[in-house]
This record gives C-alpha cells, structure tokens and sequence, in this order.
C-alpha cells in the first residue's frame, strides 16, 4: 500500500508507535468525539456543543496534547471554540479517510497560503480505523450545509436553510421585520435579499405562519405514506405514468433511428449518383451539407432523449429499494410520533423548499416515494393546491 504522510495528529487520534505515518484510534478522547459528532447529529447547535464541553472541564485539543489530560476541574485555558468544532466536524480523517494537498504556498517570499479547491485535493479512502461511522458523519455534513456558515444566528429558525427562490435558485433569508405600528413586536419574514441586484423578484412571508403550514403539509404526506393502503394506491399511479414516459422516450428514439438512417442511405445514394454524373458536385455539396446538419441535431436530441431514458428507467428500478424503505419507514414513523419537531428529521426528509414570486410552493423530499405522493396526490387530497391557497393569505 502506499505510503501516506499525516502532517498533524488529530484529536482521537495517535501515531502508531511502530508503523510510520499511520494513525490509531486514541482511545482516551474517543469518547470526546464520538459525543461531538453525536451531540451535533441530533440538532445541538455549534455553541451549545462548545458551551458543554468547557463547562464539564474537557480540556481543547490544543490542552490535551500539551498536558496530556482530558479533563481538568482546575483547567483556567484551553477553552474549546466554534472554529476548531466545526473543523472537526467536516474532517473525514474520523470515518477512516486522509485528505492531503489542502493547502498550497503561494509565495515562499511572503509565506502566502491559499486553500486548494476540493476536486485537487488528494483523498485516500480507508487508511486507518474510523471512529464516526458514514452515515453520521453524511449526516452532520447534511446539517452543516443546510445551516450554512453562521452559527450564531439569535433565532435558529426551524426550515431556515431549506428555503430557496424558485428563480434564482439562491437561499432565502428570514429576517425580522416590524409593521407600521408604533412600538410593534417584529416578526419573522422571509425574503429574498438583493433580490434587485440579481434581478429576481421581491417576496415577504411571514414565517411563523408559513412554517405551521409547512408542517401541516409535510405530515399530511407522512400519514398518506404510513397508511400503505392509500400510498401505493398513489405510488402504482405514479410508477405507471413514469413507465407511459418511458414508453414515450424509446419510441422518440426509434423514429429518430429511422430519420438518422433514411439520411444516410439518401448520402450514399447521392455520392454514388455524383460519381456517376448524374448530379452535379455543387449540388451534390449543397444538399449533403444540409443532410449532414440534419443529422447532427437529430444526434443531440437523441442523446438528450437517452439521458432522460436512464433517468426515467433509475426511477423504475427497484435496485437499492429495500434499503430506502427501510430508512424511510423508520424517519416516517418516528417523525409522527413527535410532539415537536426535530429540525434532524426535516433535513432527513426535506431536501428543499422553493417558493416562487406568487408564493406558490414547491416541496422537495429526499424520497422518491415522498416526491411521488407530493407529485400525484389526485382525488385522495390536494395538498399543493391547499397550501398555495393557505400561503396567498399569509403574505
């Protein structure tokens, strides 16, 4: 195998003491990581995570390999902090894999150094023994995407980093606004900043009124898909009008095939009626140049046909279907048996939410099976058409 040089030690884990460059798990602050990620899985915020540790005494990273303690009820330094939590939070060195190349000197005369973009850096899966496991680990990047970068928000509203515009695909902002009245209590709207700049359009929502709908809708459709009666009653509809799709795609496909073919017998046929002289060169020039353009478009379209042929043929298949379900039937029930809702199981279930300049809206679920009912709901209930209607008098 090859050799792979570890700069620094992380917290977790040590050198070993006889293989060069190889790392082991340390089993003295294992626990301290494990509880981390744990902790940040299951919706504890940054700071909340750093207030825990320094008020239990647990010494920084920095404190433990200077003083080798973990703890310490006299500890006055050492503090943790929301950088080096954050850092080891996105570090996959703790699900086994070493990343190298990060950073790059720009000048040696000024010591510049800039952050090397992520598809140069070099990864190197499995090196060394994990300590968080992948999904985890997936879902805390989840949580620190939807989150963004600013973890010292005052309000750390419930879908705040699930909401996007509809047209300029940006996130929207939700920002506290008061009405005209004097000494009024400001609110939470959703907006759409320098939306002029960007010449989108502008859109003011009132959040808390707009997040109980939300939530309405989004249990509607977890029920729907608890009750498996109704569900593939909705589901079969959908996997149907996926297969008349798909169905549509192939027989595009064929009569292109045919119009490709018919242009290539009628090239041959020409080139041989202009060897024989029975058309001229300057004609037989200007009509195969126009079969050939032809061609060329008929081409492209048959390529972007067969694209969505394979995505609609991945929808259909049932490859990894089991594995889905199994996740997904576990989120559905847990999730409905909350009294209050877990922004985890939101991020989980929900991989964004658009709202347009009507304030229409439009529900993406991670779940195909989810996005199935949201997209066919039918006679069994109109939840889009309920929302929009709901949403039009919230603004």
């Amino acid at each position: 195998m090859e050799s792979i040089c570890v700069a620094f030690q992380h917290i977790g884990y040590k050198r070993h003491p006889s293989i060069k460059n190889k790392l082991i798990i340390d089993e003295k602050v294992k626990d301290i990581v494990e509880k981390i990620f744990d902790m940040y899985a299951n919706g504890h915020g940054s700071v909340e995570i750093v207030n825990y540790l320094n008020s239990n005494k647990y010494l920084s990273p920095t404190g433990y390999r200077k003083t080798g303690m973990v703890q310490d009820t006299n500890k006055t330094n050492y503090d943790w902090n929301e950088v080096t939590l954050c850092n080891m939070l996105k570090n996959e060195v703790y699900i086994g894999n070493t990343i190298q190349n990060k950073k790059t000197v720009i000048s040696y005369k000024v010591k510049k150094i800039r952050t090397v973009e992520k598809e140069n850096q070099i990864r190197v899966n499995n090196t060394h023994e994990p300590i968080i496991d992948k999904d985890t680990f997936e879902k805390v990047q989840c949580i620190i995407e939807k989150r963004g970068t600013n973890t010292k928000l005052k309000y750390d509203y419930l879908l705040r980093g699930l909401l996007y515009c509809y047209h300029c695909k940006r996130k929207l902002q939700i920002v506290l606004k008061k009405n005209s009245k004097r000494n009024s209590i400001s609110h939470p709207y959703i907006t759409c900043t320098e939306h002029k700049k960007r010449g989108c359009y502008s859109l003011s929502i009132n959040y808390e009124k707009f997040e109980k709908h939300i939530i309405y809708v989004i249990k509607k459709i977890c029920q729907i898909y608890a009750d498996k009666e109704i569900f593939y009653s909705i589901y079969e509809k959908y996997q149907n009008k996926t297969l008349d799709i798909r169905d549509g795609y192939k027989r595009k496909l064929e009569q292109i095939d045919k119009a490709i073919l018919e242009i290539n017998n009628n090239l041959d046929k020409m080139y041989m009626d202009k060897l024989q002289g029975i058309i001229l060169e300057e004609d037989y020039i200007r009509i195969s140049q126009k079969l050939i353009f032809d061609r060329t478009n008929l081409t492209k379209q048959k390529e972007e046909l067969e694209q969505k042929l394979i995505g609609t043929e991945e929808k259909i298949s049932t490859k990894n279907r089991t594995k889905e379900e199994k996740e997904l039937d576990g989120l559905i029930e847990n999730f409905l048996k909350l009294e209050q809702i877990d922004k985890m199981y939101l991020y989980r279930l929900i991989n964004k939410i658009e709202i347009d300049k009507d304030k229409n809206v439009y529900i993406y679920f991670n779940f195909s099976k989810l996005n199935s009912i949201n997209e066919n709901l039918d006679k069994f209930i109109k939840i889009e058409e309920l929302l929009n209607e709901q949403i039009q008098k919230i603004g």
